[in-house]
């Protein structure tokens, strides 16, 4: 495809968003994939797929996607579906053949080739194809061999009188065998008319020799009379079942016919009644199995809405499920993990909690593979304070999925929260972006990478990645959550992102279906923090803003009315859920702002009593604790203790490296920093920033540089962090007196993340020292000077945007 503009791309993506059912998602996903844009072609592909079901298009497109990607399996998967919709279509058969000869399946790969072009003979996709995996096209058939002439009849011989009886009956002349053509039967022998002659010849039974020789010289008499001597030969005869009379063996035969037309009868009737037995069983059968299929069908589906509500239906529909078939290892496993999430993220309680265990006892009993069992236990023992051993086994899940070819996006989804609730948010990421590549339209993976890059300070990434979940499942209620909390936790939130964060959270609390108690909980406590916020700003604005930021927000301009709405709010958050950490964390954050340290850290205590396996908790502690006057020490205490408890949490190991930094302890701290990173594998780019930036005050200029470097490659994708990162190292380069280097480091910080001020002051200064730069060191204190007009380091930039 040639290169779209960036309004040619605006117009088919308008296009597509204003009707995702028409055909708009073809022209769009192409411009997409010729991009190299992989992530937004799957999505609207997928899209194409759920609104065009019976059309072979949107999947080869999609197979297409992953084909340059290098998934050639994903890819055949997709043609395949193709294939089933439309058997016929030349595209899918051509898509499909090579993509089999391409992964090792020939025979099939030739046979689909060849019937792409039999479909249309002269396409030359497929003659280039054919060509290049040398399938031969089917040579022309052999014209039929000329009919063989019939043969001739033997003449047959006139049949032969037979002689006239003699007094006394003689015995049957043995004649020769006749030949009879293959599959015609020989004619049945009649009975000879006198009675009185010699039994009629029968086929023997088993049992009895099948022919027996007359003594030579002798011919058997008529009935009464002795044998007569006779010189002719001997003949061979059947032998006679039984010495009976003939009206006896009549009446026998009579009776043996009788009881075969029986037996043939009743297997018969035992052949028609198994015939339609079994067909009775394969309908009942298919009957079960498509009702079984439509009833985790829905299950599946509801799953994916990641709901209070939609936990609740999936949970009804996988009880019907389990109805028809109650030893499934599936349904046990979709009921272990919807009662799973609803114990340990909506506050189901013990209930919740007992189900899923009992579900995940089931499950184990099938010894079948099921990814949903897999991550019922992983959250199920997370939930339950055995994360490290939950971590530990998902990881060899994940490792023996991967190795057979099945990566699990569910797997990996469940992996990432376990990290993160480990507090290794580095591989956390890293998991749930694995997961977002397999299933890039789950609402749930998109809310969970909003909260590992809020963890990480990535406040944009995290904006963002909030937002594509709520694309994917409008009014999802941890996307709103979180995004509204994200938004009042900035330094200086403005007036937009306050009124922004108050329409989300009213949503939340408005919603019908409600969300659960739990996240109607944390969402009183997030309007319990905007209104402190907003209350603070009023205070700094003029009457006219003052009355605007009311009616758009719902906070009082009075400050009491505001307070009592915001200790309402509180209260009404902690009634609904008593024993959730989470609040107690927002009750934290807000006494922090409001200048209450002690408050705040007894609240964030008192979460940890609550729930001491959570390193965030820790983490938001030692924050707090730093805040204090010559908190630094308490907060390596409180981290001290927490690693002994949960081991080697890379970001604990970092924000205890903070601390002794703070306390001037360097050399601790950049032991704690080393600790961080001793795994080779391990990615911290905060430990090897902190190490680097250490090192550059010691002015070890060789070990900073490495230690930069490498940061900067790992915040790949956190485009702050890196300008940060290479703003360091612009000035390490600084020191070493190479300055082609330090500018190219300044200029890269700049690109990666235009709004960081420090870059422009470190260039700028820099470049001070030289006067035939005068004008390049204007524009970039102006540059500063316009991001950070009251910044640390504006009075010095003024001086310079003045030519002083």
């Amino acid at each position: 495809m040639k290169t779209l503009s960036p309004a040619e791309l605006a117009k088919l993506e308008h296009a597509f968003a204003a009707d995702p059912s028409s055909d708009a998602y073809k022209p769009l996903a192409e411009a997409y994939l010729g991009m190299g844009r992989f992530m937004e072609a799957m999505v609207v592909c997928k899209k194409g797929v759920k609104a065009h079901p019976n059309s072979p298009d949107p999947r080869l497109l999609l197979g297409r996607v992953y084909l340059q990607q290098g998934k050639d399996k994903k890819a055949l998967e997709e043609a395949l579906g193709a294939l089933q919709v439309q058997p016929t279509d030349k595209a899918a058969l051509r898509m499909v053949g090579m993509l089999q000869l391409k992964t090792g399946e020939l025979e099939p790969g030739k046979a689909n080739l060849l019937k792409a072009w039999e479909a249309d003979p002269n396409d030359a996709e497929t003659l280039t194809l054919m060509q290049q995996y040398k399938v031969e096209q089917p040579k022309p058939a052999a014209p039929p061999p000329a009919p063989a002439p019939a043969p001739v009849a033997a003449p047959v011989a006139a049949p032969v009188a037979a002689p006239v009886a003699a007094p006394v009956a003689q015995a049957p002349v043995a004649q020769a065998p006749v030949a009879h053509p293959p599959g015609v039967a020989p004619p049945v022998l009649t009975p000879a008319a006198n009675p009185s002659s010699a039994p009629v010849p029968r086929r023997s039974t088993p049992g009895t020799p099948a022919m027996r020789p007359i003594p030579s010289g002798t011919q058997p008499g008529v009935a009464g009379q002795p044998r007569v001597s006779s010189p002719r030969r001997p003949v061979i005869v059947e032998e006679v079942e039984d010495d009976d009379d003939d009206e006896v063996s009549a009446k026998r035969r009579t009776k043996q016919n009788g009881t075969s037309k029986y037996i043939t009868l009743g297997l018969a009737v035992a052949l028609v009644l198994s015939t339609a037995g079994y067909a009775w069983y394969t309908s009942y059968t298919k009957k079960l199995n498509r009702e079984f299929k439509k009833h985790l069908d829905v299950a599946t589906e509801q799953l994916k809405h990641d709901s209070f509500d939609s936990y609740k239906k999936a949970v009804d529909a996988a009880d019907k499920a389990l109805e028809v078939f109650p030893d499934s290892t599936a349904a046990h496993g979709y009921l272990a993990y919807a009662w799973a999430i609803r114990w340990g993220e909506h506050g189901g309680g013990d209930d919740a909690r007992r189900k899923a265990d009992e579900h995940l006892k089931e499950a184990k009993k099938g010894g079948e593979i099921s990814s949903h069992l897999y991550a019922a236990e992983a959250l199920f023992k997370t939930y339950g304070g055995q994360g490290k051993e939950a971590l530990s086994e998902l990881e060899e899940r994940v490792k023996s999925f991967d190795a057979q070819g099945k990566a699990s996006s569910l797997l990996y989804l469940t992996l990432g929260l376990a990290q993160m609730n480990a507090g290794d948010l580095e591989r956390s990421r890293d998991s749930l972006d694995k997961a977002q590549g397999l299933s890039p339209d789950d609402p749930r993976i998109y809310a969970s990478l909003g909260a590992v890059y809020r963890r990480l300070g990535q406040d944009n990434t995290a904006w963002q990645k909030y937002d594509f979940a709520l694309r994917y499942e409008k009014d999802h209620p941890e996307s709103l959550l979180g995004k509204s909390l994200l938004m009042i936790d900035q330094d200086t939130p403005s007036l937009e992102l306050y009124e922004v964060a108050a329409k989300m959270i009213k949503k939340l609390l408005e919603a019908d279906p409600p969300p659960s108690p739990r996240q109607l909980a944390a969402a009183q406590l997030a309007r319990s923090l905007l209104i402190s916020r907003v209350s603070v700003a009023m205070g700094t604005l003029k009457p006219d803003v003052q009355t605007k930021l009311a009616e758009v927000t719902g906070v009082p301009v009075d400050k009491e009315k505001a307070r009592a709405q915001m200790l309402k709010a509180e209260q009404d958050g902690f009634a609904l859920d008593k024993t959730n950490p989470e609040l107690l964390l927002i009750k934290g954050r807000r006494l922090l702002l409001e200048g209450q340290v002690d408050g705040a850290v007894s609240a964030i205590r008192e979460a940890i009593k609550m729930d001491n396996t959570r390193a965030q908790l820790y983490v938001e502690l030692a924050k707090a604790l730093m805040a204090k006057q010559g908190g630094e020490k308490e907060a390596a205490e409180a981290l001290t203790t927490a690693l002994k408890a949960m081991g080697d949490s890379p970001k604990l190991v970092v924000m205890l490296g903070n601390a002794y930094r703070r306390q001037g302890k360097l050399d601790d701290a950049l032991a704690q920093y080393q600790r961080a990173v001793k795994d080779p594998k391990a990615k911290n780019p905060e430990a090897r920033l902190a190490m680097g930036t250490i090192f550059r005050e010691r002015q070890d200029w060789d070990k900073a540089k490495e230690q930069l470097d490498k940061a900067v490659q790992e915040f790949i994708g956190q485009p702050d962090r890196a300008a940060l990162a290479l703003t360091e190292l612009g000035r390490v380069h600084v020191g070493k007196g190479d300055i082609a280097k330090a500018e190219e480091s300044f200029q890269k910080a700049i690109e990666a993340d235009g709004g960081y001020g420090p870059a422009y002051y470190f260039y700028a200064t820099m470049l001070s020292k030289d006067r035939k730069q005068g004008d390049k060191v204007r524009m970039l204190a102006q540059e500063y000077l316009k991001l950070e007009p009251k910044g640390e380091h504006a009075p010095e930039l003024q001086r310079l945007a003045s030519g002083g």
